[in-house]
């Protein structure tokens, strides 16, 4: 592995070499056939083209009559008719002659020699045979009828690759021909999440706490569009570490905590033992500075970079058992420890504290298997990446906006997010020299920071509608700072896939706790916040409790928030809305 960095690694710069890490690995990846059923959320691999001409021939744009010239206009006989005229989903009628009408419905083919549509209100049949068009509404060349090709004619670029498949662009894609898209592969990403401390159940008791990232980070790389093959959660031992980051077979590892160089921080030590390369070893950020991210060998090539005679293990399956071990002296499984609301039961997959057998992926049930789907690589395979985030929760959100998004956002075929300026309400301290990420909701066309900011926070994150980018040396009211938009108010339509039940944020949402639609587009929160014991947002809210997305602030990045409460994971003991800023702060 490189020599660790001596100095952080801006911030803009972290963003730009995470976003270029995965280039060539994105661009040596085939795409992914999938049938339109199971196309939404995924992302175009190419650019789609029509395969007809849209409408493929001249068709009514309203129930009516087709006309031939100037009228008054023949009408056909009961015996010519039949009763019902032109329908939809018929061949080519006979030609109308020059003078004449006959019934048609909407989306009926349009006959040959029509001239125009006159729809059945503006028309009077007296019964004589003849049809007269209303005086208000005398009949223009060409009225009502869609001509063949109006939309788009075969062959034209419908949509550029990188589009995100919503629901609208499933529908194009019927209309233009197609049976299956050509999407790019979703990168399989699995989670290790690090710490004895962390328990998987029931209240914090012994110096033991939450784990609040387990559940975290998982979901939040699926709305960033990326598979999960798995969370695992590991003991802080250095061979667990190093054995679990060796055999995992997913493009991308993400680690949570063990990323500073404290006696139990095994990330760097495992990233030298593999040979990897870092590509960025800290960045000036608050919070999140330990982040990193380096480049792994492909599965099957890596080596201890300290010429152990030991062979790396093998490669396995998404899915097959992985390394942990329990925690020496930890309590038995199922028996409760002190200030325990009862007794635990060991989690599957929990190779932490309280476990009893190995790590096993904590949910593998959305892998995908389309059409093409590709097994286990091989050592000649493209590399792989690990993105280290800090334990602390709101830090490792700050490294997945700041290393994780960038890299998936390439792996996945997204363009980068337009820009999002937008002026401060009030004014934010900053750190001397660092950028500060400081969550945001919007009012008006204003982004209001939030309290509960610290790096072990969540209060605030759990109702911002982003991450305010906060300049060193801060921001005075008033100024325009970047606002980092969250995955599921930046790509809300395409993140509930079928593939993940659980991202389809509309089912089991808190009665009262979501941010209601307005027809202009703005969210309004209801007064109570979630119901269920959610905390009562009115500290974290500016006056009114409304966060409407209005002025410059793109149209459709609406937010889609769902109140879950106060959640605890290496947590602070300092008060309550401490702004964690000074240099001499420890890893955050």
């Amino acid at each position: 592995m490189t020599e660790p960095h001596h100095s952080p690694t801006p911030w803009p710069d972290a963003r730009a070499i995470a976003a270029r890490a995965a280039v060539k690995e994105a661009a040596h990846t085939a795409p992914v056939m999938r049938p339109l059923s199971e196309a939404l959320g995924q992302v175009l691999a190419a650019p789609l083209a029509a395969l007809t001409d849209l409408p493929p021939f001249d068709t009514s744009a309203m129930d009516g009559w087709a006309l031939s010239g100037p009228g008054p206009w023949r009408l056909p006989t009961e015996e010519e008719d039949q009763g019902h005229g032109i329908l939809a989903g018929h061949g080519e009628a006979a030609p109308l002659p020059d003078g004449h009408a006959v019934r048609i419905a909407t989306g009926a083919r349009v006959p040959p020699g029509a001239t125009a549509v006159l729809r059945s209100e503006y028309g009077t049949d007296a019964g004589d045979g003849w049809l007269h068009a209303s005086s208000a509404h005398p009949v223009v060349l060409g009225q009502d009828i869609r001509t063949r090709g109006q939309e788009c004619r075969s062959g034209d670029q419908l949509l550029p690759a990188g589009t995100l498949v919503t629901p609208a662009v499933l529908g194009l894609a019927a209309a233009a021909g197609y049976d299956e898209l050509p999407t790019v592969r979703r990168p399989r990403v699995e989670v290790l999440v690090l710490g004895d401390e962390l328990l998987t159940e029931g209240l914090p008791y012994d110096g033991r706490i939450r784990d609040a990232l387990g559940p975290m980070v998982g979901p939040w790389l699926r709305a960033l569009g990326a598979e999960l093959s798995g969370t695992r959660r590991l003991a802080d031992e250095a061979d667990a570490v190093y054995a679990a980051v060796a055999e995992s077979s997913a493009d991308v590892v993400v680690t949570t905590g063990g990323t500073a160089a404290g006696p139990l921080d095994h990330v760097h030590p495992t990233l030298r033992r593999l040979g990897a390369e870092l590509l960025v070893d800290g960045v000036a950020v608050r919070p999140g500075h330990p982040m990193l991210l380096a480049r792994l060998a492909p599965v099957g090539s890596e080596r201890e970079g300290s010429g152990s005679e030991d062979a790396a293990p093998g490669s396995r399956e998404p899915g097959s058992p992985g390394p942990g071990s329990p925690e020496p002296g930890s309590p038995a499984p199922g028996s409760p420890g002190p200030g325990s609301p009862g007794p635990r039961k060991p989690e599957p997959g929990d190779s932490g504290p309280g476990s009893s057998g190995p790590a096993r992926p904590e949910s593998s049930g959305n892998a995908e298997s389309p059409r093409g789907a590709e097994g286990r690589r091989s050592p000649s395979g493209p590399a792989r990446h690990l993105v280290g985030l800090p334990g602390n929760p709101l830090a490792a959100v700050s490294g997945l906006l700041t290393l994780a998004e960038p890299l998936l956002r390439t792996l996945t075929g997204r363009p980068a997010p337009a820009p999002g300026p937008a002026p401060l309400a009030e004014a934010v301290q900053g750190h001397p020299r660092d950028t500060r990420l400081v969550p945001v909701a919007f009012r008006q066309d204003m982004a209001v920071p939030l309290r509960f900011n610290g790096p072990a926070m969540l209060r605030g994150i759990a109702v911002a509608d982003g991450l305010a980018v906060i300049p060193p040396g801060g921001a005075k009211r008033g100024a325009e700072v970047e606002v980092l938009d969250l995955p599921w108010s930046a790509n809300a339509t395409g993140q509930a896939t079928d593939t993940d039940p659980a991202a389809d944020r509309s089912a089991g949402r808190p009665a009262g706790g979501a941010a209601d639609r307005s027809a202009d587009g703005s969210a309004g929160r209801p007064a109570g916040g979630a119901a269920g014991g959610a905390a009562d947002r009115s500290a974290d809210r500016p006056a009114g409790g409304a966060a409407d997305r209005q002025g410059g602030r793109a149209a459709g990045r609406v937010t889609d928030r769902r109140a879950t409460g106060r959640v605890t994971g290496r947590q602070s003991t300092g008060r309550e809305d401490a702004e964690d800023i000074s240099p001499q702060e420890g890893p955050a």
